[in-house]
């Protein structure tokens, strides 16, 4: 059962509970949230770095620029931000708010900035003209304006909040690991039995005795690197075991499944989460189709419609989120591929070293398309051996 810590801590109504809360339930608790906070965070970190290293690419009439739209979204969205914390921020208000508001604001010199919001009213959605945003604020700073719908960047991830799913799905781990914990902590415990004869049992207030005993003498015998625990008379120790010493091995194995369950909540392959290597390949290619491509698409589709607009759009001034970036590319290990591509003429030579993340030329022959020559049409094939 998932615990809310403030609802424990403190009763329905705000005031302070009459009866205390263990200690040891409190960090047992606080051990199991830990866990799934972690594997959720893992995936939108995963998700938010593979965003940062995409491209947003800018043409004005079918030409790539790099005006002030490209150098906003690559390198300065705001003063108080680069472009990669500024995806981060979008990725993780998608996951844990299921959607994210970005707006634009003026800076002092004039500039446009692009912010994201921490907070909003959720607005009224209306078929025929624009919904309206209120409440927004970022950071400290709360506006008294309301946005109409295109003067924002409204994402949204999915009908349901994934986060609301993996907290459901998180449940049925939650005994699971307490159970494992606590065995794990038994079996590799240290265990003492005390016999007290008739004589010391009947003695005055024997039960905060012997409670204050435990706490001054057992407690810190088991504690300490070096220790004496006396035996007093009508006392007497012996020490048995729990059975066989114990391993983490069923600790990680739930901490793997929760990691792998949320990790498939995301779409993400849970070989990417665990950090191996086998068939990373494949699970790459089917993390940027199933998860990274579909953001990165709303999120340039939204770009495209606000800032950039039908008559732009159609003349061919546009904004392109190239994903490509994420995969580190080795040049020399693909040469054999990086030949074909030029030679094929399909692609110039400046147009393979930008996807290689090499400076381009400022050569006329580095932006001209080149063939070899063992690729021709057919007729030319054959007329060179007499039709």
């Amino acid at each position: 059962m998932a615990i809310n810590f403030w609802r424990w801590v403190k009763g329905k109504d705000g005031t302070q509970t009459a009866d205390p809360v263990p200690i040891e339930d409190l960090c047992e608790a606080y051990a199991q949230y830990a866990a799934r906070d972690y594997a959720f965070k893992a995936c939108v970190n995963l998700v938010a770095s593979a965003v940062g290293q995409c491209k947003f690419k800018t043409f004005r009439d079918g030409t790539e620029t790099r005006g002030e739209e490209h150098y906003l979204w690559n390198v300065e969205p705001n003063q108080n931000q680069n472009a990669s914390a500024f995806l981060h921020k979008i990725i993780w208000q998608l996951f844990t708010a299921n959607e994210a508001l970005v707006i634009e604001t003026r800076r002092r010199d004039g500039q446009a900035s692009l912010v994201v919001a921490d907070c909003f009213e959720k607005p009224e959605e209306y078929p025929a003209r624009s919904n309206e945003y209120r409440g927004v604020a970022v950071g400290q700073v709360c506006y008294n304006k309301t946005f109409r719908e295109n003067e924002v960047l409204h994402l949204k991830l999915h009908h349901e909040g994934v986060k609301r799913t993996v907290d459901a799905l998180y449940q049925s781990y939650e005994k699971l690991l307490g159970t494992a914990m606590r065995r794990y902590i038994r079996a590799n415990g240290n265990h003492l039995k005390v016999h007290v004869d008739q004589i010391a049992r009947g003695g005055e207030n024997f039960v905060e005795t012997f409670r204050a005993m435990i706490e001054k003498q057992v407690k810190p015998f088991f504690d300490g690197e070096n220790a004496v625990l006396p035996e007093f008379d009508g006392y007497q120790y012996s020490e048995f075991g729990a059975g066989a010493p114990s391993d983490t091995t069923d600790v990680r194995r739930i901490l793997e499944e929760v990691l792998d369950s949320t990790a498939r909540s995301f779409l993400i392959p849970p070989v990417l989460l665990r950090g191996g290597v086998e068939s990373t390949k494949d699970a790459q290619k089917r993390f940027l189709t199933a998860c990274v491509d579909p953001i990165c698409g709303q999120l340039e589709e939204e770009i495209n419609r606000k800032r950039y607009g039908f008559e732009q759009w159609q003349r061919g001034s546009y904004l392109k989120i190239d994903t490509s970036a994420i995969g580190h590319f080795d040049l020399f290990e693909n040469a054999a591929s990086v030949e074909k591509l030029i030679g094929s003429g399909a692609y110039t030579i400046n147009e393979v070293r930008a996807a290689a993340g090499s400076t381009e030329l400022d050569e006329a022959w580095a932006n001209a398309h080149w063939m070899t020559k063992n690729i021709s049409g057919i007729e030319n094939a054959a007329n060179e051996i007499g039709g």
